[in-house]
């Protein structure tokens, strides 16, 4: 993949300087720098695609929460005619 990044000027000019004295390129360099941080920084989630849900999972995880919630709520309720009643009263 290429990307395009946007790098201080003199940082450039040390990074080229320093990987053609070692024969290297800037890219194999970058690619080092990537995989160093990536080894020596752990993630604060996991970062395999199986772990993290999509955005349709998490909508139809809360939205049978909430109807679970609903079914609760209808089950322990009063009907129409206790309520009715029960103003009665």
């Amino acid at each position: 993949m290429k990307a395009t990044v946007d790098i201080p000027d003199a940082l450039f000019r040390q990074v080229k300087a320093r990987s053609a004295l070692g024969g290297r390129t800037i890219r194999d360099v970058t690619i080092e720098a990537y995989q160093r941080w990536l080894a020596e920084t752990p993630a604060p989630y996991s970062t395999t695609d199986e772990a993290l849900p999509t955005a349709g999972e998490t909508w139809l995880a809360a939205w049978e929460a909430l109807a679970a919630e609903v079914v609760a709520d209808a089950d322990n309720a009063s009907n129409p005619r206790e309520i009715l009643l029960a103003d009665r009263r």
